[in-house]
């Protein structure tokens, strides 16, 4: 049998295999979705790992130092993140959440007579100067009707609560599956570097030499990328976290510990994320003092600028090198498609992507004879 042949029967294997592929589509797709269903928990295992491992790096560090501790570090350090991992947990839980629950329940508790209220005096100032003639008066009395009905505030707060519900109910439903991913990230963090051992072995056994030391490099780029993006992170948020907490606990603002939680735990959502932590604490605090609530998002703004401008560039510096343009493209792409950890994860992939660009521009350049000239 001649080469020519063995190519041609191939060629008519693949399209045969194509065209039935092409024809029982519904259950393929089936059955991937079913075989991607089955594996959420190494999905999630590997995810919690990769994160995980960046502080279990450090810790590992600080053992070696150790001389009785080094035999033990790799354990030491898997027991400490997790250890600081669940502390982080059940703060949030113990702290956020039975605040949360308070807080919204005293919002429709007062809203319920002061809304009535602001409503009849606005409603009196605008028939006072003649604004509420018209077909445009006539919409807004209508909307200052809903106001004083508390139909908005019901369409508000209903959904939220219902939605609160029914994700810690598929929390507690996939508890199964969060433990299988717990053992599946114990397993990654201590056989890690086996599994690069043996990763590099495949690619050494199927790739040309080139393409092995090209992907070699493609990983490095991602996975020294993503340790510093979310240590830079981490800083970060303790610094904000911090910063909040004490200057609202000075100021007599109330709930200061939640809003300095909430400003820690959402400056991992670029641009976004600290604006969010803003309103919502200054929703929660004009529940009780209006005007605090002003001077809440005004003393946010300024250890916003003094976070972001003087601390943060001295303690981090430049962590991952991405422009705020991309910056910011990366995070509303990311929140559309994949929402809230699409926001997070993709400005990573983003400053990944834009490294290996910039890198293989500048090399056409320098093979073309001209000169790159950067600005940063």
């Amino acid at each position: 049998m001649n080469t020519s042949f063995k190519e041609k029967v191939l060629l008519i294997f693949l399209a045969g295999a194509v065209l039935l592929a092409v024809l029982n589509w519904s259950s393929i797709y089936g059955a991937i979705q079913q075989l991607l269903g089955s594996m959420n928990s190494l999905f999630i295992g590997a995810i919690f790992a990769f994160i995980l491992n960046v502080p279990m790096k450090k810790l590992e560090d600080q053992f070696e130092k150790i001389s009785f501790l080094k035999k033990s570090k790799r354990s030491l350090a898997i027991v400490g993140v997790l250890i600081g991992f669940a502390l982080i947990v059940t703060g949030l839980v113990v702290i956020v959440l039975p605040t949360l629950v308070t807080t919204v329940s005293e919002l429709v508790s007062v809203s319920s007579t002061a809304i009535p209220k602001s409503v009849n005096a606005l409603t009196n100032f605008l028939e006072s100067n003649g604004l509420l003639s018209g077909q445009i008066g006539d919409q807004i009395a209508s909307f200052l009707d809903q106001l004083k009905n508390l139909t908005l505030i019901s369409s508000l707060v209903t959904p939220i609560l219902s939605g609160l519900v029914s994700n810690v109910t598929g929390i507690f439903s996939n508890t199964m599956t969060l433990i299988m991913a717990f053992f599946f990230t114990l397993a990654i963090l201590g056989s890690k570097e086996h599994l690069q051992a043996m990763t590099r072995k495949f690619l050494q056994a199927t790739l040309p030499e080139k393409a092995v030391r090209v992907v070699n490099y493609i990983g490095e780029v991602i996975v020294d990328t993503y340790d510093r993006f979310l240590m830079s992170q981490i800083v970060e948020a303790c610094i904000i976290g911090t910063l909040v907490f004490v200057s609202y606990s000075l100021s007599g603002i109330p709930y200061a510990s939640m809003a300095g939680i909430l400003a820690g735990v959402l400056s991992f959502v670029p641009y976004i994320g600290p604006f969010s932590a803003c309103l919502i604490s200054a929703l929660f605090v004009a529940v009780q003092n209006p005007l605090l609530a002003l001077w809440s998002i005004v003393l946010f703004q300024i250890l916003q600028l003094i976070e972001g401008n003087v601390i943060y560039p001295r303690v981090v510096g430049q962590s991952v090198g991405l422009p705020t343009l991309f910056t910011l493209a990366a995070a509303l792409i990311g929140g559309n498609l994949f929402g809230l950890l699409g926001m997070v994860f993709f400005t990573p992939i983003f400053a990944v992507v834009y490294r290996l660009v910039r890198e293989w521009v500048a090399s056409r350049l320098k093979k073309q004879g001209e000169l790159l000239v950067e600005s940063e």
